[in-house]
């Protein structure tokens, strides 16, 4: 019994170590876009980083499942207004 306890505390030391140096992009924010984003419309979404592969996948799908044949891309909205997923036309 005592060496199950050892080996279950060790594994539990393990996973807390192994989830504390995850990357930041494997915990990042679920962004919930709204459904049915017509082309050519941006979406102000802070998440959508232009240089975040993930986050253009998201957007692109986004603007894709809400008939923009184009998908989307995530843009920089210009100074002090953040960044947003931009559904092309």
């Amino acid at each position: 019994m005592a060496l199950t306890a050892r080996v279950l505390l060790v594994l539990a030391a393990t996973l807390t170590v192994a989830v504390a140096i995850l990357p930041a992009t494997a915990r990042a924010a679920w962004v919930d876009y709204p459904s049915g984003v017509p082309c050519g419309v941006t979406i102000p979404v802070e998440q959508c980083d232009p240089g975040d592969a993930a986050a253009n996948s998201a957007c692109m799908d986004v603007c894709h499942y809400g008939g923009c044949r184009r998908g989307g891309q995530c843009v920089s909205l210009g100074l002090a207004r953040g960044r947003g997923c931009h559904c092309k036309c």
